[in-house]
């Protein structure tokens, strides 16, 4: 790989739009007006523009998959430990981050997971080594899956049409291709997921910061960070340690919860919409502003963020455009360390109806 440089993000990666008021917005290809997502929002304009073929994210919450549904590309969340983080250890946050890339192929996105794939001595997690290269997933026989279909948000949040739109188009082309579709619950408290994984993230912004302030030597002035920084870092502040543990919990219970979806009496892959909300213009979600942002930014993490406590990977592929003429994705998840069931299904899906992409000339390595 050559590395090209970096890329914009969002303060400490903890929002779901690249709008840093250090380094300016972040302009989406499809039509810089929009937010590109986040917090991978820099690598998901730079690879959607045509700069460079592929480009690496981090998910903590749903932030490859976010910035590639609002791209029009590929964003691949891979199970818990399949990615190592070595050599910077990513603390608390550990359980629920996640390591990979966007792209603007199935196939690139298996390329790229071989190469990074695997565990480093004394790793925390480890997911299962696969039984053949990721690559050699894509264009394979997926079989006769059965999918399990959710067609709006779970929780209290309202869902876009067009969101909803996309998540039916992929259904009917699913069905189309041979496999059993039908609707499904997840059953869970999803004001509950969102909470467990603020404090989590919370407090890893909270160690960040204190790391950051140890090597400057002295205490945070009111102007180092944002506004929005700042109440992640307030709320972190107020957590006990108990709090803490319980989001810890939570986790585990999510993903216990998730994988009952599965096995014999089960479905084999869920699909569902990547976001609730359409692509918003820039400016709709304001770091100088975290009242708005705390609600706003939920209802686009909705769909992504419960599978990072779950652990279980996720895959968000671009499925037509809304009214604005920006892209929007659906998501397709599988039980843990299944990410060849969704290179497969994603592979049918790209080949089926090969998506829009900004007029790069790119077509895949």
């Amino acid at each position: 790989m050559v590395v090209l440089g970096m890329t914009n993000a969002p303060e400490f990666g903890k929002t779901t739009t690249t709008e840093p008021l250090l380094y300016g917005a972040c302009h989406n290809p499809w039509n810089t007006e929009y937010s590109t997502g986040g917090s991978s929002g820099g690598s998901a304009a730079s690879v959607a523009s045509g700069m460079v073929p592929v480009a690496h994210g981090t998910d903590g919450g749903g932030s490859i998959r976010i910035p590639a549904a609002m791209c029009g590309l590929v964003g691949l969340k891979p199970s818990r430990g399949r990615v190592p983080a070595w050599p910077n250890p990513i603390a608390l946050a550990s359980p629920v981050t996640y390591h990979h890339a966007l792209t603007t192929t199935v196939r690139d996105s298996a390329a790229l997971l071989d190469a990074v794939a695997g565990h480093h001595p004394g790793d925390s997690f480890g997911a299962p080594t696969p039984p053949r290269p990721f690559l050699e997933e894509v264009g394979a026989d997926a079989g006769r899956l059965r999918i399990g279909l959710i067609r709006i948000a779970p929780g209290p949040f309202p869902t876009d049409a067009a969101c909803t739109a996309a998540v039916d188009r992929a259904a009917a082309l699913l069905t189309d291709l041979g496999h059993e579709v039908r609707e499904i619950e997840l059953g869970l408290d999803m004001m509950e997921v969102l909470a467990a994984g603020g404090t989590i993230m919370a407090a890893e912004t909270q160690a960040q910061i204190n790391d950051r302030l140890a090597a400057l030597g002295r205490e945070l002035a009111d102007d180092d960070i944002e506004p929005w920084s700042r109440a992640t870092l307030d709320s972190a502040r107020n957590n006990a340690a108990s709090d803490l543990a319980k989001a810890l919990q939570t986790a585990q219970r999510t993903g216990w919860r998730v994988a009952e979806q599965f096995g014999p009496d089960g479905v084999d892959v869920i699909l569902l919409p990547t976001r609730a909300q359409t692509t918003p213009k820039l400016g709709y979600l304001d770091v100088r502003d975290p009242e708005t942002m705390g609600p706003r930014t939920s209802r686009f993490a909705v769909c992504t963020n419960m599978f990072n406590l779950s652990g279980q990977p996720a895959i968000s592929l671009p499925i037509g455009t809304d009214d604005n003429g920006m892209p929007v994705g659906v998501q397709l998840m599988a039980d843990l360390a299944r990410e060849d069931l969704l290179l497969r299904l994603a592979g049918q899906l790209e080949a089926a109806a090969p998506w829009q992409r900004v007029a790069t000339g790119y077509q895949g390595w």
